[in-house]
């Protein structure tokens, strides 16, 4: 991965010189006489009056004008609006996983804005009134100073399929990173110390989300299950407490991940398209403070064609971001290991397949017995995603049943990561979704989540898992034990992004650990859905949407202490 832009944190705007920085953004709730009488705007104020006697409608969007008392002469001013609105939240300062229709926020669009001015050195300033705790309901700036930063690293972002593009044609010069630095002034910042952290986990966090989108962003040839299992190998080689394996072996993957060998076996034919399993494992430096072991699934089909269930009709376009999930957990777990969390231990398993379609192809009306013995009847192998998933989460469910029984009174939660289906889409947009079993319900892992989510402008909606769910995937001969799912599209079922849950809950084996099994083996459960919150929902052109790094961020905010 291509090094961060050095980050200089700033308690008063006097701390900047015209050499430190080539622009000024001011990133303020609205262009008006608080903003301009701040001691900081002394200086710049007069630079925007021209134009405030000619425009009534200055300052309220993204603007550059001249100013020749501030650093590269360009000054930027990038309003917020409201904050305190009903409908607001902290996406209106960051700009982060910001649907198009609603404009892009302040922060992101003012360092954009810098960047194609010419500037690779940006300060920016914050003079920004926020709603006190509490005053919207439905927003959380608690976590502003982190998610304005991880706008502006966005922003400076340039993707590894670029990158590579760079230094094949230019070289060893070639510009792999849009910033070299970018200067963030906290008027006023009482406390050094918890900016100084605030820094540090948004530049973990920006790690993390880094290493998803370089593979997110990959094509399915770049990035195949082996091209991803060594992206991920590679990014956290050094990182201490982290611990990498890989299964490629078939025979080892038959044996131990029955539903993901037979979902990829037309993609045996070809070494390269062959699947494997990523196994990372993160362990806290002090042990004694570990307070939960989080074991995550990721579901990593680095491209999905529907397999011999064929996609039709142009759906099969944009199916190499079917990988989003094992991107985004692969990149919590380096975030985690580069912020060396105390309070945190890690095991996430990577299912990585071509959906492939072939002469061997997994066909509907085959059954297929699970990791944990359960007879699959297999309806529509283009719901591969669960089918990947499930034998994973089995194998977290036998590791937590046997630190248990060593006596480990750790907390422990499975969290699946997909983007399973198209009804979340349909149900909320770009909004990703919880689906929690009775003992994570009980355990609040999903209102976490989601508490988390909008502290970090990546919000996401509580589904909850009904009796329906469970009735829809039961057998209903004694040929089989649970149902794939239907032979039609998950945005034409009802309930089409919850009932997957249930299968893999009775797949898995989980079925046995709800809250009727009692305290000793109930284990909390949490399907992921990140179908709409891993893309921004705007295509460019004929291009694919971008790609947001959903959840890494929010899976730091529900997990990490420090």
């Amino acid at each position: 991965m291509a090094a961060l832009p050095q980050i200089r944190l700033h308690s008063a705007y006097s701390e900047l010189t015209t050499s430190s920085h080539d622009a000024l953004v001011v990133v303020c709730t609205a262009l008006d006489a608080p903003t301009l009488q701040s001691a900081s705007a002394a200086c710049w104020a007069g630079a925007i009056a021209p134009y405030r006697e000619v425009d009534r409608e200055f300052g309220t969007s993204v603007v550059l004008v001249p100013a020749a008392s501030v650093g590269g002469g360009r000054l930027v001013l990038s309003p917020t609006g409201t904050l305190d609105d009903d409908t607001d939240d902290v996406r209106k300062i960051s700009g982060e996983h910001t649907p198009a229709a609603s404009g892009a926020g302040a922060f992101k669009s003012g360092v954009a804005r810098a960047i194609e001015a010419g500037a690779q050195r940006p300060a920016v300033l914050l003079a920004l009134r926020l709603p006190a705790a509490g005053a919207v309901p439905d927003a959380d700036y608690s976590r502003w100073v982190e998610v304005a930063l991880l706008a502006a690293l966005d922003a400076s972002y340039v993707t590894l399929v670029v990158r590579e593009h760079r230094m094949a044609t230019a070289g060893a010069g070639a510009v792999v990173e849009k910033l070299a630095s970018i200067g963030l002034v906290v008027e006023g910042a009482a406390d050094a110390a918890e900016l100084s952290n605030a820094a540090k986990r948004a530049a973990a966090i920006e790690a993390g989300r880094r290493l998803a989108l370089d593979m997110g962003y990959g094509d399915p040839e770049r990035m195949t299950p082996y091209s991803c299992a060594q992206t991920i190998e590679a990014a956290v080689a050094a990182v201490p407490g982290v611990s990498y394996e890989e299964i490629k072996d078939l025979e080892v993957i038959r044996k131990e991940y029955p539903l993901l060998y037979n979902s990829a076996r037309a993609s045996f034919s070809e070494p390269t398209t062959r699947p494997c399993v990523v196994k990372l494992e993160y362990r806290s430096p002090e042990p004694a403070k570990v307070k939960e072991h989080l074991h995550l699934v990721g579901k990593g089909v680095t491209y999905d064609t529907g397999g011999i269930s064929l996609k039709t009709g142009g759906s099969m376009r944009g199916m190499s971001r079917d990988k989003l999930g094992a991107c985004g957990a692969a990149g919590f777990v380096l975030a985690t290991g580069l912020i060396q969390e105390p309070g945190l231990n890690i095991s996430c398993i990577l299912a990585l397949e071509r959906n492939s379609i072939g002469p061997n192809s997994l066909l509907p009306d085959e059954v297929v017995l699970s990791r944990a013995g359960v007879r699959v009847l297999i309806s529509d192998t283009d719901a591969e995603g669960r089918l990947v998933m499930t034998d994973p989460v089995s194998e977290c469910r036998e590791r937590i049943l046997a630190a248990r029984a060593a006596g480990d009174k750790t907390p422990a939660v499975i969290c699946t990561v997909a983007t399973l289906t198209g009804h979340v889409i349909r149900a909320y947009g770009p909004y990703g979704a919880t689906v929690a079993n009775g003992p994570a319900r009980g355990a609040k892992y999903d209102r976490r989540l989601a508490a988390s989510g909008l502290a970090y402008g990546d919000p996401f909606e509580n589904s909850i898992m009904r009796r329906e769910d469970h009735q829809f995937v039961q057998a209903k001969t004694d040929r089989e034990d649970v149902y794939q799912s239907n032979s039609l599209p998950s945005t034409l079922t009802d309930r089409g992004h919850q009932y997957p849950a249930a299968f893999i809950i009775k797949a898995s084996g989980l079925d046995k650990h709800s809250l009727s099994a009692g305290a000793q083996l109930a284990i909390p459960f949490v399907h992921v859905d990140i179908a709409g919150s891993a893309e921004d929902a705007h295509v460019p052109g004929l291009g694919l949407c971008a790609i947001t790094g959903s959840p890494v961020a929010t899976f730091a905010g529900a997990f990490w202490t420090a």
